[in-house]
């Protein structure tokens, strides 16, 4: 898991913590990814399975999360670097109106596609926490899952790592 090797070094029993902590909060690495259908800022359906057979990085973030809020510049930048390689879907976690995320959106000038989920739970995104960030290979497989802060660095450095280990 991606945030066991960016831990600062700590006691061996706080990275079990941690791990303990994570695996409760992820969908199996290796699963199907789980489709959702969610509406988008101008009330039109977006389906994960739109994005079939590329990689797709799905966010869930509240804009009253200061994480998440800080991220969002770095999702946007990964967005438009590797947007022929990659998709980011953001799904907004709570329960305000369109308009209201919409001049959230507007304000950090995102660009990728957002989805409401009304403060709903996604069946199958089991979330323990925000932000979290689920990692869709191009089949539709969940490769990853990361609780807390992700940057663009991250993300291309895990795309680069899976698709070198399946060339081989």
């Amino acid at each position: 898991m991606l945030i066991l090797n960016r831990l600062p070094p700590c006691q061996p029993w706080v990275r079990t913590v941690w791990a303990l902590v994570l695996l409760s909060a992820t969908a199996v690495a290796g699963a199907p990814a789980l489709q959702f259908t969610l509406p988008d800022l101008q009330e039109q359906p977006v389906r994960l399975t739109d994005f079939h057979g590329r990689w797709v990085v799905v966010n869930f973030w509240a804009t009253w999360c200061a994480p998440c809020v800080e991220e969002m510049p770095e999702l946007q930048a990964f967005h438009d670097e590797q947007r022929d390689r990659a998709a980011v879907i953001g799904v907004n976690f709570e329960s305000r109106t369109p308009d209201k995320i919409r001049a959230f959106v507007d304000e950090l000038a995102i660009t990728f596609p957002i989805v409401l989920s009304g403060g709903q739970p996604v069946p199958g995104f089991d979330l323990r926490g925000l932000p979290t960030t689920f990692l869709i290979s191009p089949t539709g497989e969940l490769t990853d899952t990361h609780l807390g802060l992700v940057n663009a660095a991250m993300l291309v450095e895990r795309l680069d790592e899976l698709e070198a280990a399946a060339a081989r």
